[in-house]
């Protein structure tokens, strides 16, 4: 997981339950920033008919996070 070196920081240092939303807020960010470039890419006329590989990443990204909140590691 991308995030585990950030989760096993942050509960060492917040806690688990502020550890794991903490990781989690970290990843939703990440995952917004991402929707974003990948919103003004596809605002090119040209690039609309592309399949975005990028949308797989995000959502391993998605159910990464649910495992998380969920206190999976």
């Amino acid at each position: 997981m991308e995030y585990k070196a950030l989760l096993e920081d942050q509960i060492f240092m917040k806690g688990e339950t502020e550890g794991r939303i903490g990781t989690a807020l970290t990843m939703l960010t990440d995952m917004l920033i991402d929707l974003n470039a990948l919103e003004i890419y596809y605002q090119k006329p040209t690039s609309k008919e592309l399949s975005p590989i990028e949308i797989e990443s995000l959502r391993k990204k998605i159910i990464d996070l649910k495992s998380i909140l969920q206190g999976g590691s």
